[in-house]
């Protein structure tokens, strides 16, 4: 968040120790060294602490032992203040846009759209059709909706017009900043967009408190509670088998091992041999895989049998008995029922999709989506 800010601090040109304290207390230094601050003169004023004053003048006193700054105030009189307080800097906002695209998904460099307020930092494609993310200070946003092509931008920043552009998203919905990263979240970016802004493909993603679904040209809404949730991330990664335990402690937050307790043994001996069989069965798979030197889908297969192996090992102990795991069926019972939950619903709302998941998406304590042919879905 201070990034923006920095960048949209409209007619100061200069940024002072005592502003960014005021903007989060970030590190001075870092942001030099990122490009981000540029070192300027030092500043001859400082914003004031004694209650009367907005801003106290500094002055400079030269004496044999060296420069001394002091901080003057007509009520409290005046006081040796450090150099490094008055410390000041340029804010190089095309610095900022480079940081931002290079954690975009293509990695690109920063385009300049409007010099010094506004860069384009890479698209997003979504259905084939691709749309620019623009960074731009509040200020400079309107200046933008006179450009061609305005409609399909996808603007980035705080306090921005909606009409005229595609959508709008602050810096920390789309981007997720640390002291040590910055990542994007492209997720966000196609979440935006109005429904007229998207083509009609397949859709299964949520917006604000509803979930847009969309299958074979149709469309409906979804209330948001735990089914779409799993099953969005299941049509996510096709193929792939995602343990039960996994998908509940993503939407909780938590480590997937701490739902696994100790209430008794796992004795749904059924479900285990579920997931042996599946894994026989990507044995075989890999082989002919490997045969017909096909390796995007031997990466798929390997990709779930990992899956699998890694679920074995933490439901079954030595000799391939169940460890002390009852919660797990458990587990998967609840993520079983919301999923069920859910495909009821599109019984009435949208019954081609409730067909098609019951036909191809398999639950129990690894569910998988399984589509007969790929399917491109927006998720």
């Amino acid at each position: 968040m201070t990034l923006f800010r920095l960048l949209d601090r409209g007619d100061e040109p200069l940024v002072d120790c005592d502003t960014l304290r005021l903007l989060g207390g970030c590190d001075p230094d870092e942001l030099v060294r990122s490009g981000v601050l540029v070192p300027a003169e030092p500043s001859m004023s400082l914003h004031a602490t004694c209650g009367q004053c907005s801003v106290h003048d500094v002055v400079r006193v030269s004496r044999l032992t060296g420069v001394e700054f002091y901080e003057v105030c007509p009520f409290d009189g005046a006081d040796l203040v450090e150099k490094n307080r008055l410390r000041q800097w340029a804010v190089d906002g095309r610095a900022i846009a480079e940081l931002l695209a290079s954690a975009m998904p293509d990695g690109g460099p920063a385009e300049t759209l409007l010099p010094g307020v506004a860069w384009r930092i890479g698209e997003v494609q979504v259905g084939g059709e691709s749309f620019p993310i623009v960074l731009t200070t509040t200020r400079s946003a309107s200046r933008l909706a006179d450009r061609s092509g305005a409609s399909r931008m996808i603007l980035i920043g705080d306090e921005l017009p909606g009409e005229g552009f595609a959508g709008r998203l602050s810096i920390t919905e789309a981007f997720a900043i640390s002291s040590k990263q910055i990542k994007s979240r492209p997720e966000r970016f196609a979440q935006v967009l109005p429904l007229s802004s998207v083509p009609l493909g397949n859709a299964f993603y949520r917006k604000g408190q509803m979930w847009v679904v969309r299958f074979e040209g149709q469309e409906t809404y979804l209330e948001n509670n735990v089914g779409p949730l799993y099953i969005a991330r299941l049509l996510a990664t096709p193929n792939r088998a995602v343990p039960a335990v996994t998908l509940l402690a993503s939407r909780i937050g938590i480590d997937e091992r701490q739902l696994i307790g100790s209430s008794g043994e796992l004795t749904d001996e059924a479900a285990v041999e579920e997931c042996r069989g599946r894994y026989h069965e990507l044995m075989g798979e890999i082989d002919e895989a490997k045969a017909n030197h096909d390796l995007g889908w031997l990466e798929k297969l390997q990709s779930e049998q990992d899956q699998l192996a890694l679920h074995f090992a933490s439901v079954l102990g030595k000799g391939g008995k169940p460890r002390e795991v009852g919660d797990i069926k458990k587990v998967s019972q609840s993520v079983s029922v919301g999923i069920k939950r859910t495909l009821n619903v599109l019984d009435t709302e949208l019954k081609p999709l409730a067909d098609h998941l019951r036909a191809h998406l398999s639950r129990g304590v690894c569910p998988i989506y399984s589509p007969p042919a790929a399917i491109d879905w927006l998720v």
